[in-house]
């Protein structure tokens, strides 16, 4: 299977340290293209993502407020357009590689990858106020469900645009009472069994870590994470982030939410 990295981002120059940290860890690992679907900018933009190896994708984002799912109706409108196989879906500003996620990806038996937080809904009050303020109508529902980081989604080019399609139109259809939408779709799926031949990696699976709930943040003992968190509590040495068993993680996501990590991970790259 061919394989690509594909992310969204607006700010380009702003933030072009972020973006190529987040395409140069992952050539480090991996052979796939990287494909980035330039929000709203200008030639001088594309042209930087030229010059780090990044394949540029103009596209237009009317209300940047709502760009966390407005990015989903271009990443399935990308997809539809591609003959890619196997792609990686992330954030792009705070995601950095530390090995080759694909080699995880059970694709004979799954056709989307996830990941979960390691703490269910209800012990998160983010995601609780977040899910109850758009679809207050699956919050009971949700609320023993382990959250799932749509930060980042890998998956089966059919099954991706399937699965976009369908977290878009849940927010469009729901509440505008928060303007990040996209995670609490997400959720609302995976508690309603509503993802076909889904694989949700836990915390000591090594795939994927979400440092806004399982790294050391002001919220760690504060939100009850550290008594609470499932699969034991990761962990850095000399910059790379491992699981409790320590393996090295292939992905770690809002690194830059812990400064001291921010700094000893990017050294790495």
């Amino acid at each position: 299977m061919n394989t690509a990295l594909l992310g969204l981002s607006n700010n380009i120059s702003a933030n072009i340290s972020k973006i190529e940290l987040w395409s140069k860890s992952f050539k480090k690992y991996c052979n796939g293209k990287v494909i980035l679907l330039c929000a709203n900018s200008s030639d001088a933009e594309l042209r930087q993502c030229e010059s780090m190896g990044i394949i540029p994708i103009p596209v237009s984002v009317k209300d940047t407020w709502y760009i966390n799912h407005e990015r989903l109706k271009h990443n399935y409108e990308f997809l539809e357009k591609t003959d890619i196989d196997l792609i990686l879906v992330t954030d792009v500003f705070d995601v950095v590689f530390q090995g080759n996620p694909f080699e995880k990806m059970d694709s004979s038996n799954y056709d989307i990858f996830v990941s979960g937080e390691g703490v269910r809904v209800e012990q998160e009050p983010w995601n609780s106020n977040n899910i109850n303020s758009i679809f207050p109508e699956h919050f009971n529902k949700c609320k023993p469900t382990e959250i799932i980081n749509s930060g980042i989604i890998a998956g089966k080019r059919d099954a991706l645009i399937k699965l976009f399609k369908r977290m878009y139109e849940l927010c469009e259809a729901g509440s505008n009472n928060h303007n990040i939408k996209d995670q609490a779709a997400l959720i609302v799926m995976v508690a309603n069994n509503q993802v076909e031949k889904i694989k949700i990696f836990n915390l000591n699976d090594g795939w994927a870590m979400h440092c806004a709930v399982a790294g050391p943040t002001q919220f760690f003992e504060s939100w009850g994470f550290k008594h609470n968190i499932k699969y034991g509590i990761p962990y850095i040495q000399n910059g790379w982030v491992f699981t409790k068993s320590g393996n090295k993680y292939d992905m770690v996501h809002q690194f830059n939410r812990i400064p001291a990590w921010h700094e000893a991970i990017k050294n790495n790259i």
